[in-house]
């Protein structure tokens, strides 16, 4: 998959898979009625457990969401409008492989998950994500398998999720999440405020991770990223809300923090950002 036509070709697979095996799913589910969720994310900053994937740019990240059931698959993107980086590592001749300052198109995932009650406030979630990443971020496309539990319980809900690189190494990652919802009827009736605390720890096992801004390579198993991020969700109508959000980035451990350093476009490893969401449910 080093080749982008190749990895166009598998995008392409994957997206037809989906539109012929959703259908099954719909007829053998039960239950849940059929719905789909088309969102859109206008974020100051993409930040991925702990990642820049961008640098004084707003990115525009649009998704949907199609669910039956236990089963669910979505389609999501990031369109970076201003494609920069200061991170040595990642530029050619004084520029970002020739991207710099340019608009791009420069991710789309693709996922298939399960989720089941098995009892009252526990459930399990299966699943598998594909990501087309370009250059420079990643010279091939990635996928991971993951699986997780979670449980809610009178004031939050805890989730613990395992994911797992399958294409090319035996990269680990390992995510706590804390969420709890509260009603602000008192200042929108309807709204609420989403509360979200999540941890996570990355197992590299290969030698060829860069570590920090001397270049050094080798091997990365740490506590790395901690975020903490709230959204107040205000419904427009039946099947619209809007709903503005901050997050915050940081590392959990100074290996980590030299980890995200050289690993990030921007060249850092905290982050703080922010913007709206806009989603529709039908």
């Amino acid at each position: 998959m080093n080749s982008p036509a190749i990895r166009k070709k598998v995008l392409v697979g994957m997206i037809l898979l989906l539109a012929i095996s959703f259908p099954v799913m719909i007829a053998r589910a039960d239950g849940s009625p059929f719905t789909t969720t088309f969102s859109t994310d206008v974020l100051s900053q993409y930040i991925w457990r702990g990642l820049a994937f961008s640098k004084d740019s707003a990115v525009i990240q649009p998704s949907i969401t199609m669910t039956y059931g236990d089963w669910s698959a979505n389609v999501w993107g990031n369109f970076d409008t201003a494609r920069h980086s200061d991170n040595p590592f990642y530029l050619f001749n004084g520029s970002l492989l020739g991207q710099e300052g340019n608009a791009k198109w420069s991710e789309t995932d693709i996922t298939v998950s399960w989720t089941h009650t098995v009892c009252t406030n526990f459930s399990v979630l299966l699943g598998n994500v594909y990501y087309a990443v370009q250059p420079p971020l990643s010279a091939t496309d990635l996928d991971e398998v993951f699986g997780g539990v979670s449980y809610t319980f009178p004031w939050f809900t805890a989730a613990f999720t395992s994911y797992g690189e399958v294409t090319h190494t035996a990269d680990v990652w390992l995510e706590l999440d804390l969420t709890r919802s509260i009603p602000t009827d008192c200042l929108y009736k309807g709204s609420a405020l989403n509360l979200d605390a999540s941890f996570g720890y990355s197992w590299l096992p290969h030698h060829n991770n860069i570590l920090d801004e001397e270049g050094d390579l080798g091997s990365f198993s740490q506590f790395q990223t901690c975020w903490l991020t709230a959204n107040l969700t205000f419904p427009i109508c039946k099947y619209v809300t809007i709903a503005p959000k901050i997050g915050v980035s940081l590392p959990l451990t100074d290996r980590a923090s030299n980890y995200l350093d050289a690993n990030s476009l921007d060249g850092k490893a905290y982050h703080v950002w922010g913007g709206l969401n806009v989603t529709a449910t039908f």
